[in-house]
């Protein structure tokens, strides 16, 4: 008996909050004050200019160093993402390219 009247209950308090909030037509969307013309600010301001060959040697040591982490990849059987005995892991690679092309600007 019990049971049942808490789904009665739970029933009448779900029909009556329904009827507060007004439905829409599905073609009218809602108004926001937000602008949909909304861009990322660029990192680098306008007077700087990222150094192209800085960028190119970054991505050159880069592709070395990932050259080196596959082929000890294949030769262990995983991947590795923090430095061991084998040498670098990804982890380490990555971010070392993100502070060289940080400097690149």
């Amino acid at each position: 008996m019990v049971p049942m009247l808490l789904l009665v209950a739970a029933a009448f308090f779900y029909i009556k909050d329904a009827r507060k909030f007004q439905t829409s037509e599905p073609s009218v969307a809602p108004e926001t004050n937000r602008s949909d013309n909304i861009f990322p600010k660029p990192l680098i301001s306008e007077d700087q200019e990222i150094d192209q060959d800085c960028l190119q040697r970054s991505t050159a040591i880069y592709d070395k160093e990932i050259a080196t982490y596959e082929s000890i990849e294949r030769q262990v059987g995983y991947g590795r993402l923090r430095d061991d005995g084998y040498g670098k892991g990804l982890n380490t690679i990555t971010k070392e390219k993100l502070v060289r092309e940080g400097q690149c600007s």
